[in-house]
C-alpha cells in the first residue's frame, strides 16, 4: 500500500486531471482543496496529523501546508529558491550571469549607474528577487519609469521589495525540468520565441547539459524542485529554479513527476520517523 497522501488544489493546472488518473493509476491516495476552504488548524479533516503528505498547487496554500504537521507538506523553499541564493552557486551558468540585487528604491537611486553599466538606454530585466513572484518578470524602461513612483504605481511593490536588475537579453526557446537532487526527472520545452509550445524531452543535448550543470554544484535548494533553461544566441543557460510544488507540469511526464515526489516525500517521512 502506498504511504504517500497528495492534497491538490483545484482549478490551478491544466493538467489537474490528467494529475489525478495518473495518481489512480498508480493507486495513491489524494483529496483536493482550494485557497479559501483550506485552514492548517483543521488540517486533520484531510489526512492525519504528522502523515505523509505531498501538495500541488499555488505558493499562499503552499505557505499554509508548511504549517502543518505534514510530513514533507510540500517543496518550496522560499528561503533557497530566492535569486539572492541559488544564484551564488548556479552564477556561471545562468542566462543573467551579470546582474545587481537592491531594493526598488535603489534602483531608482542608482539607476543612472546601472544603465551605465548595461550600456543600456532605459531596458533593463527585472524579476522580483523572491521566487513567490509577487510581480511578473520583465523588461522595463528605466528612462520611463524613472521615480519611485512611477515604478511602485507599474509593479504594484513598495521600495523595500527586492530584485535582481540585468541586461536585456534575446531568448529563443525556454524549457522547464523537474529535478531530484541533481538527477533529472523529467523535462518539457513549453516556449519557442512567445509561442506557447508544450512537447515533452526524452534524453538528448539539454538533457545532458543539465545534467553536467547539476552535477557540477555542490548544493540543491531542496530534494526536488524544477530548473528552467533557455537557448540565448545558439547557447544554453539556466534561467531560473523553482519549487516542485508550485510549478506548471508542462509537457512533462506525469507519472514521473508523481514516482519522483513518493520517493522523496518518503526519504524526508522515513528520516523524520526513524
Amino acid at each position: 500500500m502506498n504511504k504517500v497522501n497528495w492534497l491538490l488544489e483545484k482549478d490551478v493546472s491544466d493538467s489537474h486531471e490528467q494529475f489525478i488518473e495518473e495518481l489512480k493509476s498508480q493507486g495513491y491516495t489524494y483529496k483536493e482543496t482550494s485557497y479559501l476552504k483550506f485552514h492548517p488548524r483543521e488540517a486533520n479533516k484531510y489526512f492525519p496529523d504528522h502523515d505523509c503528505v505531498l501538495f500541488r498547487g499555488t505558493f499562499n496554500l503552499g505557505r499554509d501546508i508548511l504549517r502543518t504537521s505534514w510530513i514533507p507538506g510540500a517543496y518550496m523553499d522560499e528561503k533557497n529558491l530566492r535569486c539572492s541564493t541559488y544564484y551564488t552557486y548556479f552564477g556561471q551558468y545562468l542566462l543573467n550571469n551579470k546582474y545587481f540585487i537592491l531594493s526598488l528604491g535603489e534602483l531608482i537611486r542608482r539607476r543612472e549607474e546601472i544603465l551605465e553599466y548595461f550600456k543600456s538606454e532605459g531596458d533593463l530585466f527585472v524579476k522580483p528577487d523572491s521566487n513567490i513572484k509577487p510581480f511578473h518578470a520583465g523588461v522595463f524602461n528605466l528612462n520611463v519609469l524613472n521615480t519611485m513612483q512611477s515604478l511602485e504605481s507599474e509593479l504594484k511593490r513598495d521600495e523595500t521589495t527586492l530584485v535582481l536588475v540585468s541586461g536585456k537579453r534575446a531568448i529563443a526557446k525556454e524549457w522547464r525540468f523537474f529535478v531530484y537532487k541533481d538527477q533529472v526527472i523529467t523535462g518539457s520545452l513549453y516556449l519557442v520565441g512567445e509561442e506557447r509550445i508544450d512537447e515533452e524531452i526524452k534524453g538528448g543535448y539539454l538533457v545532458s547539459y543539465l545534467s553536467d550543470v547539476l552535477k557540477a554544484m555542490s548544493w540543491y535548494p531542496e530534494a526536488l524542485y524544477t530548473v528552467d533553461i533557455c537557448e540565448s544566441e545558439g547557447e544554453l543557460y539556466v534561467l531560473e529554479l523553482g519549487s516542485y510544488s508550485c510549478a506548471g507540469e508542462y509537457g512533462c511526464d506525469l507519472s514521473l513527476i508523481i514516482e519522483a515526489g513518493a520517493k522523496a516525500a518518503l526519504e524526508d517521512y522515513a528520516a523524520v520517523n526513524n
